[in-house]
C-alpha cells in the first residue's frame, strides 16, 4: 500500500509540473475544450471535497486559487 501511495505521488508530481503531460497527451481529457471557467470549477470542487482522478486531487489540493487561477487561463479553450 505505502509503494502504490508512494508512486501516485510521484504521478502527482510529474502531472503538476506538465498539465498537458496527460490531458492533452492522450491520457486524461483535453483541456482546451473547456472554458477557463469550467476548468477552475473543476479543480476547485476537487479540491474542495477530494472526489476526483486520484491522480489529480493531490495536484488539486495543493494549488492555490491563483495557481487554479493561472492554469485555468493558460489551458483552457481561448
Amino acid at each position: 500500500m505505502k509503494k502504490l501511495l508512494g508512486i501516485a505521488c510521484l504521478g502527482a508530481f510529474a502531472f503538476a509540473a506538465n498539465c498537458t503531460m496527460c490531458h492533452n497527451g492522450g491520457i486524461a481529457g483535453k483541456l482546451d475544450k473547456l472554458t477557463p471557467a469550467q476548468i477552475e470549477a473543476k479543480i476547485k470542487e476537487m479540491k474542495k471535497t477530494g472526489k476526483g482522478n486520484p491522480m489529480m486531487v493531490p495536484v488539486a489540493k495543493k494549488m492555490s486559487d491563483k495557481d487554479i487561477a493561472a492554469v485555468a487561463k493558460e489551458y483552457g479553450k481561448k
